[in-house]
């Protein structure tokens, strides 16, 4: 028997089976596509650093420059959430509403007044329509900012800060503005000899050398070695995640057939054929990875039709990543057949598709957690995956998850091999 001939029987086998094939190819199929159309196509789980901010819906009643410049100071500190579709609003349940009717300021506050009462949002803030004239003019105005009593009283607190520094920063500016004005309309009708000094001192002021610096300057600077990091979206984390998870279920498919083959006595006459053991977990492993490649093919180009998911710029990285995968897979499992772990061989595999990062982004868990994943071949994979998704890098960046995976691949086959007996 020949080494393709092995491969040829253990695909039949797999063939045969609809439990195997249910659990390889339909239940990631299961996972992937109602978690991607649940979360959609951004950051569904929260690790883009962007989304972390703080948001404060606006109602903008005032079409002035004032209050463009109070939401631009505003957004240095909080993401501003402001000018509502007719859309956005019947997913309240408030498109149906006059105000709604078309978007808009009235629209705008009708929906930041349903986020926060229903507890969507921490605050909203109303910026009054006549605020830029009443600004210009020196007269009181009043900003509301709508709050949740049930929120956060330090996030609350926090946004009573930040609105009311900038709009004191803003009055201070308008007031030391209109103080000029005040000051060039006296000197106009002043006496020639005042005005004189008053033009003499604002010349020698605005003629100091430039190189009075001021006492305290700020240099910006990007810390020794980093690299830019963008994060993944929904699709990005969920397909190539819960693709790489269910590969490793090939442990278990591994594990179990070799031990039935054993119960049932034909790995015994498969031993007795003129082939080394080499070729005969050789080929189980060949079987195994036609199968595990099939799985990636399958869950990518799921991805890629039906969410757009972009497969990277590097096709030769994405196949050799996708090699190194199913082959530290397949030599995991040909390696768990030859212990007594036998039917509690599922939870390991969940475990290691949750620290690994596969449910769950790395982004989002503790270090010690992200240390503990750098030891499973599920993080690497996953690395990988997403430098050629998310950050359209190539082959010389993804080098050493491929390294490092076939590192697993050629550790566990020879623990394999060397462990390989009928009778254990």
């Amino acid at each position: 028997m020949t080494l393709l001939s092995i491969i040829k029987k253990d695909l039949k086998l797999v063939l045969r089976d609809p439990g195997e094939l249910l659990t390889l190819f339909l239940m990631p199929l299961a996972f992937i596509l109602p978690i991607s159309f649940a979360m959609g196509g951004g950051d569904g789980y929260g690790i883009d650093a962007s989304n972390r901010r703080q948001r404060l819906p606006v109602a903008n009643l005032d079409s002035g420059v004032r209050a463009t410049a109070l939401l631009n100071a505003l957004s240095d500190a909080v993401t501003i959430e402001s000018s509502y579709t007719l859309t956005a609003a019947q997913s309240l349940g408030v498109g149906a509403t006059a105000e709604c009717a078309q978007a808009g300021p009235a629209c705008d506050e009708r929906m930041a007044r349903e986020l926060v009462a229903q507890s969507r949002r921490a605050a909203a803030l109303i910026i009054p329509a006549g605020f830029t004239r009443d600004v210009d003019a020196g007269q009181p105005v009043t900003l509301t900012l709508i709050y949740d009593p049930a929120a956060d009283f330090a996030q609350r607190k926090m946004f009573e800060g930040i609105v009311t520094g900038v709009a004191t920063e803003m009055s201070i500016q308008n007031n030391v503005e209109r103080g000029f004005d005040q000051l060039g309309d006296m000197t106009a009708i002043a006496p020639a000899d005042m005005r004189a000094r008053i033009e003499r001192q604002i010349t020698a002021t605005s003629s100091m050398s430039a190189s009075q610096a001021a006492a305290i300057s700020f240099a910006t600077v990007q810390p020794a070695g980093y690299t830019l990091r963008q994060m993944p979206n929904t699709y990005q984390q969920t397909v190539p995640g819960y693709t790489v998870m269910f590969v490793f279920f090939i442990v278990a498919y591994l594990n179990g057939t070799i031990k039935d083959e054993k119960r049932a006595g034909t790995f015994k006459r498969l031993l007795s054929l003129p082939v080394s053991r080499a070729t005969i977990l050789g080929g189980k492993l060949g079987a195994a990875m036609l199968i595990g490649v099939t799985q990636v093919v399958v869950m990518f180009s799921a991805g890629a039709l039906i969410f757009g998911l972009q497969l990277g710029p590097d096709p030769l990285a994405l196949a050799l990543l996708t090699l190194a995968l199913v082959a530290s897979a397949t030599a995991i499992g040909l390696a768990a057949a030859t212990t007594r772990i036998g039917g509690i061989i599922t939870a390991p595999l969940i475990v290691g598709g949750l620290l690994g990062g596969c449910i769950f982004p790395l982004d989002v868990m503790p270090g010690f957690l992200r240390t503990v994943s750098m030891a499973l071949p599920h993080s690497w994979a996953l690395a990988g995956y997403q430098a050629l998704m998310v950050r359209n890098q190539g082959l010389p960046d993804i080098l050493p998850q491929i390294g490092v995976l076939f590192l697993f691949a050629a550790v566990f086959f020879a623990i394999a091999l060397r462990r390989f007996s009928i009778d254990e």
